[in-house]
């Protein structure tokens, strides 16, 4: 990726998608200010080089990047401020705005830990980057069958270009490397850590519920019908920690998540399924180790998002939109608290 086009795709993430405003509150004090930072990596399916996004650390000052209601302060390719930090990869699996987590991703940065935001070509219709413009992660085959072993194939590829980066790789703590994972994020995260997904499992739910968007969108009944079966166990022993949020589990059959011996914390939205179709509890049952586990009282499936200005609303639609009584900027302003805290204790990341 060459210069000129680095700075644009940079420009681009930072600017055509951010997704909200901090939400004020009180929180652990910030050490540092945030640096960001534009990498790649080659999609291992295509070899399409694909963004990834780095904040991290730095003392060098910031400038406030804007658009329309939203702004963050930060120090584009920044210096960094530390020699050995904590790594945290990201990923919210195929989503049309990939960077609705940045907060919390800002969050870690400030106390002294590096964050990549992974975008996941996965859900992509053909012809859609072109489109829609990098990282955009428009598509419809969030419910099709060739999806769900790409996830953690593509993570494991984001992982290595962060460890081959420059200037930050060399400073990652190979002992100190964790995923978040939201929703088909999740279920990416869990098979990066040895977990054996079973697609076939998809024909019957999407059968059961035809109308979940979530897992069967249009088109999925004929996709479905050639589901391979259970797929190979790919451990990734680099990952050390697992922070998971609503995590799609319906995939894993019994025995399935044996292999995931790392930490887990686990959210699940306490109206997030709905319909059923997800399988958080499955999750939470399955692993080997009991799970961390917070439930959160009232909250949908997009809580866990970034929350938005109400002049921005109309732009993101069920995305924002949250149940009856449910106030996310509130849940917002203990859960980043509650991520740092997690993965200080199980990456040993001393403040």
């Amino acid at each position: 990726m060459g210069r000129r086009t680095r700075r644009w795709v940079l420009a681009f993430l930072l600017t055509g998608l951010l997704p909200a405003a901090l939400p004020a509150r009180a929180e652990t004090p910030a050490q540092f200010r945030a640096a960001v930072s534009q990498i790649a990596y080659a999609d291992p399916g295509t070899g399409q080089m694909v963004p990834i996004l780095l904040l991290y650390p730095t003392r060098d000052h910031v400038q406030p990047l804007r658009r329309g209601p939203y702004h963050l302060n930060v120090a584009p390719e920044g210096g960094p401020a530390l020699d050995s930090v904590p790594l945290v990869l990201m990923t919210q699996g195929p989503s049309r705005n990939g960077l609705a987590m940045v907060s919390v991703a800002l969050f870690m940065a400030r106390r002294g830990m590096m964050t990549a935001i992974v975008t996941h070509l996965g859900g992509m219709e053909p012809g859609a980057e072109a489109a829609s413009g990098p990282g955009s992660g428009r598509g419809d085959r969030i419910g099709t069958v060739p999806l769900w072993p790409e996830l953690p194939l593509q993570l494991r590829a984001a992982l290595d270009a962060v460890l081959d980066s420059s200037p930050m790789g060399f400073r990652v703590d190979r002992q100190r490397i964790g995923v978040l994972g939201y929703a088909a994020g999740g279920h990416a995260a869990l098979a990066a850590a040895g977990g054996v997904a079973d697609p076939g499992r998809l024909a019957p739910i999407c059968a059961a519920h035809p109308d979940d968007r979530t897992l069967c969108p249009a088109g999925t009944k004929t996709t479905v019908a050639a589901s391979p079966k259970r797929l190979e166990a790919a451990t990734d022993p680099r990952i050390r920690s697992l922070l998971l949020m609503d995590p799609i589990g319906a995939l894993f059959a019994d025995g399935a998540l044996s292999r995931v011996t790392v930490p887990v914390r686990l959210y699940e939205a306490e109206k997030g399924d709905e319909s059923g179709a997800l399988q958080v509890a499955r999750v939470r049952g399955l692993l080997p180790r009991p799970p961390e586990y917070d439930l959160v009282p009232g909250a949908g499936h997009y809580a866990f998002l970034t929350p938005v200005p109400a002049s921005a609303a109309a732009r993101f639609g069920a995305a924002v939109q949250d149940p009856p009584g449910f106030d996310r900027a509130a849940f917002h302003a203990r859960l980043n608290d509650e991520v740092l805290d997690y993965f200080r204790r199980t990456l040993n990341a001393a403040p």
